[in-house]
């Protein structure tokens, strides 16, 4: 036979301190969870939820950035479009009550000027649009945000005598001197809302945004209410230069009306149908921006339930049930009692421990 173990109240009484101090343990744990909400405390407790709350917290955050952008851009988009109908409908009223069939040859001086003062106001009113701000920035101004992207001066010829009307400046710059190829009618300013940003560098170096990949909030005024000129051929054959900036052309016709010998030529002809397809294609950027308004809603909407499954993902993690909370405290009570009751009954002091002791 073996050799037998012989087991001493002091053995028994430190195997029922360690079991004693591990149920103390639980009721702790136990006591934090209903305090706090959370399954555990530190990340050495449950190190694979602990590190899956850590990806879903940073998940969460950019997530957050995302919404702040979006909505901060949809205010800026709301206001470009404001901005952009107020001008289409100036436009709109100069082509319904100043078009060619209101300037016929039965008008006298006094009708036309007074057509004329109107246009001039209507031309003052989409310039003031046109300067429209979202807080502290001019929303049309490009890449020069703080400063007032337009103003109307005298337009004068090559030797620098007036032409009796205004025209438009966009940033400093003659707008009908304006091409395709001029940076300030090119500028893009891309915000990132999860599109997944790619950046890439181009032969000629730097950085370059993929335009799929983010929301460019950019809207160049001058690209807005046209830029440049055209050269139009007349019924005659001769050529002339034409402005295809709507406020340009709105100056120009107003100067035209003021004329005591005026006559319905085909030059005028050619500025009023050039103005129409200006303003038409103004309606046709203002229905652009509505479509990036449609675009930036439907992305807040997307963001907001990613949000909302992430917070779900979390809590699914780290946060515990109140009911289940409970119930695991009542438990670990129960047990941390129970060991108590059994540890009055299993220990008793002896003279030999008071010896020992």
């Amino acid at each position: 036979m073996g050799a037998m173990t012989r087991i001493t109240t002091g053995m028994i009484r430190r195997n029922y301190e360690t079991n004693l101090s591990s149920n103390m343990g639980g009721l702790e744990a136990a006591r934090k969870q209903v305090e706090t909400g959370r399954r555990f405390q530190y990340s050495y407790e449950d190190p694979t939820a602990a590190a899956k709350a850590a990806i879903l917290e940073k998940r969460y955050a950019r997530v957050k950035d995302y919404i702040s952008n979006a909505e901060d851009i949809q205010n800026w988009q709301n206001t470009q479009e404001d901005a952009a109908m107020a001008v289409s409908g100036y436009a709109t009223t100069i082509v319904k009550n100043y078009n060619i069939s209101a300037v016929n040859g039965t008008n006298d001086l006094e009708s036309r000027m007074a057509y004329a003062t109107a246009i001039e106001q209507l031309q003052e009113s989409m310039v003031t649009a046109l300067n429209s701000k979202y807080g502290e920035t001019f929303v049309f101004a490009g890449n020069e945000g703080k400063k007032p992207p337009f103003t109307l001066e005298d337009a004068k010829d090559a030797n620098g005598d007036s032409l009796g009307y205004k025209e438009l400046y966009y940033r400093g710059q003659r707008v009908d001197d304006l091409t395709a190829d001029s940076p300030l009618v090119n500028e893009h300013s891309y915000v990132d809302l999860g599109f997944g940003l790619e950046i890439t560098q181009p032969a000629g170096g730097g950085d370059e945004v993929t335009s799929s990949s983010a929301f460019d909030s950019a809207l160049p005024g001058a690209k807005l209410v046209g830029y440049g000129t055209t050269e139009v051929e007349l019924e005659d054959g001769t050529k002339v230069t034409v402005s295809n900036n709507l406020v340009n052309l709105a100056g120009q016709l107003a100067k035209e009306l003021k004329n005591p010998d005026f006559e319905l030529t085909d030059e005028y002809k050619a500025k009023w149908t050039q103005f129409e397809d200006t303003a038409n294609d103004l309606r046709d950027q203002v229905s652009i921006l509505g479509t990036k308004t449609q675009l930036l809603k439907s992305t807040l909407e997307r963001l907001e339930n990613e949000k909302l499954n992430i917070e779900t993902q979390f809590d699914s993690t780290v946060n515990i049930e109140p009911a289940e909370a409970i119930m695991n405290y009542s438990w670990a009570n129960y047990a941390y009692n129970s060991a108590l009751k059994v540890g009055t009954s299993i220990i008793t002091p002896s003279l030999l421990d008071f010896i020992r002791g």
